[in-house]
């Protein structure tokens, strides 16, 4: 399986470490170029126009993560609000519409969801021009809501093409690079539906990121 590699940090990329490198200097030389950057949009250390620069210098994607929802948000029935909220801040910080690009709502991995504010989510993102996208607990084993609901959501969408949306998944961890393409995934979908696979991670000095592996390069057209 030829490998595009990222990752996902709730951490500046662009943060100096103690030993004299950023942590994107760092994952580099630890594992190899990193091809795109899941980073923050709304919540603490959310990214900022110069790290925004210091990726673009890089050539490095950048994907937009939401990380200031809440258990009691995500398993309620409306997601417009935090929709509308992720949409304004994107268009802030200069994200265009109407290109593709995936904003994508973190579910913690021990949370539950439900589908109908995944629905509402999803539609409000859609219909401003975005991609919606989600990040669940993937290992039913662990945690069978994200697999449950993230399954009727599916279902529920299909006339819609689940309005477009780009789906991430947590599980399985694995301690190096996959030689296949194997995440697990919900019920109602297959493992090539799952577009990026968070695997491993890289630390240093407490400061950890996520390793992120992306099923092909069209997957990098969703993200800025």
């Amino acid at each position: 399986m030829r490998t595009i590699f990222g990752v996902n940090s709730a951490t500046p990329i662009n943060k100096k470490l103690k030993n004299g490198y950023t942590m994107y200097d760092w994952v580099k030389r630890q594992k190899c170029f990193p091809t795109f950057c899941m980073r923050t949009l709304c919540g603490e250390d959310k990214i900022t126009a110069e790290e925004i620069e210091f990726l673009k210098g890089k050539d490095c994607k950048i994907g937009l993560v939401i990380r200031d929802l809440t258990e009691a948000k995500v398993s309620g029935v409306n997601g417009t609000e935090d929709a509308l909220k992720a949409i304004n801040l994107a268009k802030e910080l200069g994200v265009p519409q109407n290109e593709g690009i995936a904003l994508f709502a973190e579910i913690k991995p021990e949370w539950s969801v439900n589908h109908n504010w995944m629905m509402s989510f999803a539609q409000v993102i859609s219909a401003n021009g975005y991609v919606p996208a989600f990040i669940g607990n993937t290992d039913s084993s662990k945690n069978f809501n994200f697999d449950r609901q993230c399954s009727h959501y599916v279902q529920a969408t299909k006339d819609e093409n689940y309005f477009g949306a780009v789906f991430m998944a947590t599980e399985p961890k694995l301690d190096t690079m996959p030689e296949e393409w194997a995440p697990y995934c919900p019920s109602a979908l297959e493992p090539e539906d799952m577009l990026l696979w968070s695997c491993g991670t890289t630390t240093f000095d407490f400061i950890q990121v996520e390793d992120v592996y992306a099923k092909d390069y069209k997957v990098l057209e969703k993200l800025w």
